[in-house]
């Protein structure tokens, strides 16, 4: 009997998993008998569930990634192509710098530099003409600076007022002196003829500088005590310098010695004291001033032979000391007897 019960109910549960199996067949539930939970034993997710989750959410945040690294590359080109403008306007300005352009601060400086001392050349040119109205003064200068346009307070450019006017002056007339004295030099060349002594070609140069002051010989007298005043020493020294200098290297010295010294010296007092001696002139195109100023250069000629005759200053020292002093004398023009 007991039997029979086991065997009926081992029957019966039978036709129960039969019909749950086609059952679940039938109506797609899942009957395999592999678990839901899958052990990995590699290195994939442990959740197929998930890992198609996040497989689906990466597909979906994939354009998003793309779009951003778009934007980083985009942002690394730009910047890249900036970076390249930078150093090839870098290059660009070495390059210029290079070929005597100004870039740099300290190049800068100096075309400013450069660039007002080209203003004051203009400004002192065209006050000139107003030197006659208001004489060696700023007034005049004011007046040089309206005239191109500039403020009457560009004066304040020239801080030591009418003298840097007398200097500028100076400078000019030296330089057209030099022009002059090089283009007869090229006609010598050209025709040895024209070749003058160098007494004569001397004395020529002085009366052409002294003549140079004509036009302001109202007033030069004003000229001459800005241009002596203390404060302006060393830039007078340096006009009647490069005068005397100017005058010598064209009539043919060349020398090094001591002698360098003695005859700029000796020339510079001949200018001067015939400068001088041309204030007072009334006479006919100044010709009581080119009398005098011959004298004085004949005087310097005999100084000069005087000392190449002596054979030494210890045997003949009285005569020296006399020359001397005659001469210096005559150079000032304080010899009566031989003006």
């Amino acid at each position: 009997m007991n039997m029979v019960s086991l065997r009926s109910g081992s029957s019966l549960l039978t036709r129960i998993i039969t019909t749950y199996r086609f059952a679940g067949c039938t109506c797609g539930i899942r009957t395999s008998s592999s678990p839901l939970w899958s052990v990995n034993h590699g290195d994939g997710p442990t959740n197929t569930h998930n890992n198609n989750k996040q497989q689906q959410q990466q597909q979906q945040q994939q354009p998003q990634y793309e779009n951003n690294n778009n934007k980083q590359q985009q942002q690394r080109q730009y910047e890249e192509t900036d970076n390249q403008q930078t150093n090839k306007a870098s290059d660009d300005s070495d390059s210029s710098g290079s070929s005597g352009g100004s870039t740099s601060e300290g190049d800068t400086y100096i075309d400013t530099e450069e660039g007002e001392y080209e203003v004051r050349q203009q400004i002192l040119d065209a006050a000139l003409p107003f030197v006659h109205s208001y004489g060696w003064t700023q007034e005049s200068i004011v007046q040089g600076a309206e005239s191109l346009g500039y403020s009457g307070m560009a004066h304040g450019m020239f801080p030591g007022g009418g003298v840097e006017l007398v200097n500028f002056f100076y400078k000019q007339c030296n330089k057209k002196l030099e022009d002059s004295l090089t283009h007869k030099a090229e006609e010598i060349n050209n025709d040895p003829q024209l070749k003058k002594g160098t007494t004569t070609l001397i004395s020529e140069a002085v009366e052409e500088r002294l003549r140079m002051n004509i036009e302001y010989m109202t007033c030069w007298h004003k000229a001459l005590a800005l241009h002596a005043s203390p404060l302006n020493t060393i830039q007078a020294l340096d006009n009647m310098g490069s005068l005397v200098d100017i005058i010598w290297y064209h009539a043919g010295d060349r020398c090094h010695d001591f002698n360098w010294y003695t005859k700029r010296g000796l020339l510079a007092a001949v200018y001067k004291s015939s400068e001088l001696c041309m204030l007072q002139d009334k006479s006919d195109d100044f010709q009581d001033t080119w009398d005098f100023m011959h004298r004085r250069l004949s005087d310097v000629h005999n100084v000069g032979k005087c000392f190449r005759e002596v054979d030494g200053v210890l045997q003949n020292a009285s005569a020296v000391v006399k020359a001397g002093i005659i001469t210096g004398l005559n150079i000032i023009g304080l010899n009566n007897k031989t003006r």
